[in-house]
C-alpha cells in the first residue's frame, strides 16, 4: 500500500538493511526516492497521495476535484502541485474559508518559497502593492478573492486552489425560518451570506482560470446534485475520490447514563461502568473525566456557539480534572491578555482568563486572530489537554487532537447536517500523529442524523431552484436552467434603464445591481454629492476621512437610499467612530458600561465587543466603503472632477486591520495584537509613511525603544512576526 504515514507514526527509519541482498537494498532505495516529497524531503508520500499528484500532472485539461478524509493532506498536495508546475505558473491563487487557515497556509507557503528559493511574492492583502504581471502567490479568503477580481479585472491567474469546496452549498434559510429562531429581519445589504460569496467566487474563477484543484472532505459523487454534476461536466473537471481512512475511529455513545464504546473492527461493544449525570454540566465533566482517567489524549469539545464554549469550558476548569498552567510562554500570554483587555478590573471577571489558567483552551472565530493562533499552538504542544471550540474546527483548522466530543447538535440555530457531523468527527486522530481516535456523541440524535442523511453537494447556479438577483447577475445564460435564464433576461431588460455601468457594478458584484443603482441616483443629486466634495480636494485623504467621520455620512447615504435601516446606520457609525478614537478598548468599554451587574454578564460584554470588532469593524464597514468608492468616483468624474489619484484603500485597510502602516498590516497578518501596533504607530509616527521593507528596517534600528512599549509576551511575538515579513 505504501502507507508511509504509518512508518512515520512508528518512527520507522527507511535506512537500508545492511544484511539484505544488494538488489533488495537498491529496490528499497528506489521506492523511497520515488515517493519522496518534492517540497519537503523529510516527508514521503503515501501511494494514493502520489497517485493524485501524478493524475493531475497527466491531465491535458488540468482541473481536478479531490474528495479525501479530513487530515489527509489535501493542502500539502497543493504545494506539491504548485512546486511541480512552478515554471508554468506565474500567478497562483489559494482560497481558504477562514483567516485562521489563511495565516497557517501563508506561513507554509512562505517556508516553501524561502527553502526552494522561488521568486514568488506571497500576498495576503488586496491593499498590498500588487504587480499583476509579476510572479505572485495570493493567499485569500473568498471575500478577498472577490476584491482581487474587482481591483484587477484583467489579471491572468494560471492556477487556483479552492479549499473546503462544500461551502458553496451550505443551505438557504428563508426570513420566516430566521424569525422563528430569533434572527431579526431588517433592511441591511451588508448582512453576511458567505455561501453566496463562496459560490460566486468559485463560479467566476472556474470561468477565467485554466487550471485548478478543488478540495473537500467526505464528498461522494453518487450524492452530487444535478447542478454539481453539470458544473463538473461543463468545466471538464475530473473527480478523484479517496476512501482510505488513515485513522481508526472508535464511536463512543455518551448521551445516556453510561459510556459505550464501539470499535469499527471489533464486533463486541465495551460498556463502561463509568456513570454520566443527566445534566449538561455533569455530562461535560463526566466525559472529560473519562478521557483523562483513561489517558486517551488531547481532546476537542465541539460547542454550538461562543457562549457555550465559555460555559462548558468553565465546567471543566472549575472541576478537579483541570491542570493548572505552568508553561512560561503560556503564562506570559495569559498575563498579556489579562492586562491588554482590562478596563477598571473587568478582566478579573472575564472567565476566559481563569479557564486558560486552569489548563483548558477555547477557540472561536470572534476572538482576535493572534489569540486563536496562540491557543491552537499551545494545544498542539500539549499545554492544553482540552480545547473547547465552535464550528471553526469544521473549517479545516489543523489540530493534533486524538478525540472529538460533539456536545451539541446545532451550529448556531441551524441543525448540524450529516456532513457537518462527519467533518467534525474527522478531526479525531490526525494522520501522521495518531493511529486511533475517539468520537464522543453527547446528543442522542447525532448518530441518527449522521446515518440517515447523505453527503450531498450541489451547485445551485447550474440547477433548477429559482436564484436571487446576485446569482443571476453573475451567471452566464448558457449555465442557467430555463426558468432562471428567463429571469435573467427580465433583469437584463430592466437594467437597460440603469445609469450605473456594468463596469462599476462588478467592483462590488455581490451587492445587487438595483441597490447600487439606488445609491448612484442619490449621489447624483448635488446636495448629496457636495457633502463629500472635500474628500476630492484633500490630499491627506485618510486623515480627513477618519478625523471628520465620513463613515457616518456614507452610512447616512445608504440609509437615505433605503439600503440599511436607521438603527443600523447609528450602530455602525458609533462603533466605527469609537474604534477609530479608542481602538478595541473603546468597543469593550461601551459594552461593559451596558452591564448592570458585574459577574455573569461580563463575559457577554467581551463576546459582544469581539463580535462587533470582527463582524462590523473588520468586515461590514470596509464592505460599505468599498461599495461607496467606485460609485462616488463615477459620479465625481461625471461632474468634471479628476479622480485618477483618488483611493479609499488606506481607509478600508485601516478598518480591516486596525492599523495605518504597511509594516503594521504585516504584523496583523502574522497575528500580532492590533492595539499594540497602534501604540507603536502613535509613538513612532514616521512608520505610517514607510513601506513594508522600510518599516522592517526601521523596527530593527529602533528595536530597544519599541520593545520598551511591549510586555514579555509581545516581545516574543514581535520577533517571530518580523521574521515572517518578507
Amino acid at each position: 500500500m505504501r502507507v508511509f504515514g504509518y512508518n512515520h507514526l512508528n518512527d520507522f527509519k527507511e535506512d537500508p538493511d545492511i544484511h539484505a541482498r544488494f538488489i533488495d537494498v537498491v529496490k528499497n532505495e528506489v521506492i523511497i526516492e520515488t515517493y519522496k516529497s518534492e517540497t519537503a524531503h523529510e516527508k514521503t508520500l503515501d501511494k494514493s497521495q502520489k497517485d493524485i499528484i501524478d493524475f493531475f500532472n497527466s491531465l491535458e485539461c488540468k482541473r481536478m476535484l479531490v474528495s479525501a478524509p479530513t487530515s489527509y493532506g489535501k493542502t500539502f498536495l497543493m504545494r506539491e502541485i504548485v512546486y511541480h508546475n512552478r515554471d508554468r505558473y506565474n500567478n497562483v491563487l489559494l482560497v481558504f474559508p477562514t483567516v485562521a487557515l489563511l495565516i497557517e497556509s501563508t506561513s507554509e507557503m512562505d517556508g516553501l518559497v524561502k527553502s526552494k528559493e522561488l521568486d514568488y511574492q506571497i500576498i495576503t492583502s488586496v491593499n498590498s502593492n500588487i504587480n499583476p504581471n509579476g510572479r505572485n502567490i495570493f493567499v485569500y479568503t473568498p471575500e478577498r478573492t472577490m476584491q482581487l477580481l474587482a481591483a484587477y479585472p484583467e489579471i491572468e491567474i494560471d492556477f487556483f486552489f479552492y479549499d473546503e469546496v462544500y461551502k458553496i452549498d451550505e443551505g438557504y434559510y428563508s426570513d420566516d425560518e430566521k424569525k422563528l429562531h430569533g434572527e431579526k429581519s431588517s433592511v441591511n445589504i451588508f448582512e453576511d451570506d458567505r455561501t453566496k460569496t463562496f459560490r460566486v467566487s468559485l463560479y467566476l474563477l472556474s470561468k477565467r482560470v485554466p487550471e485548478y484543484y478543488l478540495a473537500g472532505p467526505n464528498l461522494k459523487q453518487d450524492d452530487f446534485g444535478k447542478g454539481m454534476r453539470k458544473y463538473l461536466d461543463k468545466n471538464n473537471i475530473q473527480l478523484r475520490e479517496v476512501v482510505f481512512e488513515p485513522t481508526v475511529r472508535i464511536q463512543v455513545n455518551a448521551h445516556a447514563s453510561k459510556i459505550e464504546e464501539k470499535h469499527p473492527l471489533i464486533t463486541t461493544s465495551k460498556e463502561d461502568a463509568f456513570r454520566l449525570g443527566s445534566r449538561k454540566y455533569e455530562k461535560v465533566i463526566g466525559i472529560a473525566r473519562y478521557i483523562k482517567t483513561g489517558d486517551y489524549g488531547k481532546t476537542i469539545f465541539y460547542c454550538t456557539n461562543p457562549s457555550k464554549v465559555n460555559e462548558y469550558a468553565g465546567y471543566v476548569a472549575r472541576s478537579d480534572i483541570a491542570d493548572a498552567v505552568y508553561d512560561k510562554r503560556l503564562l506570559s500570554f495569559i498575563n498579556h491578555i489579562g492586562r491588554s483587555y482590562d478596563i477598571d478590573g473587568s478582566s478579573k471577571e472575564w472567565k476566559v482568563i481563569d479557564i486558560l489558567r486552569k489548563g483548558c483552551g477555547i477557540h472561536h472565530g470572534k476572538l482576535p486572530r493572534y489569540i486563536q493562533k496562540e491557543i491552537l499552538e499551545q494545544f498542539n504542544k500539549g499545554n492544553f489537554y482540552f480545547l473547547f471550540c465552535t464550528s471553526t474546527i469544521i473549517e479545516g483548522i489543523n489540530t493534533r487532537a486524538k478525540n472529538i466530543v460533539i456536545l451539541n447538535d446545532t451550529k448556531g440555530w441551524k441543525k448540524l447536517t450529516a456532513f457537518d457531523i462527519k467533518n467534525i468527527g474527522g478531526r479525531a486522530g490526525r494522520y501522521y500523529h495518531y493511529f486511533i481516535g475517539r468520537i464522543f456523541y453527547a446528543e442522542p440524535n447525532l448518530l441518527k442524523i449522521q446515518n440517515s442523511e447523505t453527503n450531498g453537494l450541489n451547485f445551485v447556479t447550474f440547477d433548477e431552484p429559482i436564484l436571487d438577483g446576485v446569482d443571476l447577475d453573475n451567471a452566464e445564460y448558457s449555465d442557467l436552467e430555463t426558468d432562471n435564464a428567463d429571469l435573467k433576461r427580465e433583469r437584463m431588460k430592466n437594467q437597460e434603464s440603469y445609469s450605473l455601468p456594468r463596469s462599476v457594478f462588478i467592483k462590488n458584484r455581490l451587492i445587487p445591481y438595483e441597490h447600487q443603482e439606488k445609491l448612484l441616483r442619490l449621489l447624483l443629486k448635488d446636495e448629496e454629492f457636495d457633502r463629500f466634495r472635500k474628500l476630492i480636494e484633500n490630499k491627506n485623504l485618510t486623515r480627513i476621512f477618519l478625523k471628520d467621520n465620513y463613515l457616518d455620512k456614507i452610512l447616512d447615504c445608504f440609509n437615505k437610499a433605503g439600503l440599511i435601516e436607521e438603527h443600523i446606520r447609528t450602530v455602525y457609525a458609533a462603533i466605527g467612530n469609537n474604534y477609530f478614537n479608542k481602538g478595541f478598548k473603546g468597543l469593550l468599554g461601551y459594552e461593559i458600561d451596558k452591564v448592570e451587574n458585574i459577574g455573569e454578564k461580563i463575559d457577554g460584554a467581551y463576546r459582544n465587543a469581539f463580535k462587533n470588532m470582527r463582524d462590523i469593524v473588520e468586515y461590514r464597514i470596509p464592505k460599505a466603503i468599498s461599495l461607496f468608492e467606485p460609485i462616488f468616483i463615477y459620479v465625481a468624474e461625471n461632474k468634471g472632477a479628476s479622480m485618477s489619484d483618488f483611493s479609499l484603500s488606506k481607509v478600508i485597510g485601516f478598518y480591516e486591520t486596525g492599523v495605518r502602516s504597511p509594516f503594521g498590516a504585516g504584523l496583523v497578518e502574522f497575528g500580532f495584537p492590533v492595539d499594540t501596533i497602534r501604540k507603536i504607530e502613535s509613538k513612532f509616527k514616521e512608520l505610517i509613511s514607510m513601506g513594508v521593507i522600510e518599516g522592517k528596517a526601521f523596527y530593527l534600528s529602533k528595536m530597544e525603544g519599541i520593545h520598551a512599549l511591549l510586555d514579555d509576551y509581545e516581545k516574543l511575538l514581535i520577533v517571530e512576526a518580523v521574521k515572517s515579513i518578507l
